[in-house]
């Protein structure tokens, strides 16, 4: 998911995954040392809502099984209801 928009305001479910990029550094770092942008990973949270338990199972079963799979957090999500109160003295 890249939207906050796209996470359901109802009760779901959900994996948290982590997913990292490399980013390579510029010649001047390679070339002289301390200087330019070096190379570096960068780490991210992933996260995949699901409406139905079904498909959520499926997919906790298929990360389970790769052998070389990405470490996972499967969730029940109660979102919470926030109330604003607003008073005039």
């Amino acid at each position: 998911m890249t939207e906050l928009s796209n996470i359901p305001h109802d009760p779901h479910w959900a994996i948290i995954s982590t997913t990292s990029v490399t980013i390579p550094g510029d010649e001047r770092s390679r070339t002289n040392p301390g200087h330019g942008y070096p190379e570096r990973t960068e780490t991210y949270i992933t996260y995949q809502a699901f409406t139905s338990e079904a498909e959520w199972e499926n997919q906790i079963e298929r990360l389970t099984l790769q052998k070389y799979g990405q470490p996972f957090r499967a969730l029940k999500v109660e979102p919470a209801e926030i109330r604003v109160r607003v008073s005039v003295g």
